[in-house]
């Protein structure tokens, strides 16, 4: 998606092609260690799994209700089963 953007903008393309940009070698063989990577993975944003439901009013209502039916029907099943 980003390219497609970059293409359509010549002087933004331009731009970005006289751009020199110098990587010491060091930097490129730099191994991280296992505790930094773990680091690293902790510090790393993360997606809400929950985004999708919370955005609709559906999802919304069903976040609410999906708990108290499923304590009311827990609830049931125990009283049954004794």
């Amino acid at each position: 998606m980003l390219k497609d953007e970059f293409q359509k903008e010549q002087w933004l393309k331009n731009s970005l092609d006289d751009d020199k940009v110098e990587i010491p070698e060091q930097l490129l063989t730099y191994k991280k260690s296992r505790w930094q990577r773990f680091l690293q993975y902790l510090a790393s944003p993360t997606k809400d799994p929950l985004e999708p439901i919370c955005t609709s009013s559906i999802g919304y209502t069903s976040l609410k209700v999906v708990p108290i039916v499923a304590a009311v029907f827990i609830t049931i099943l125990q009283i049954l089963l004794q």
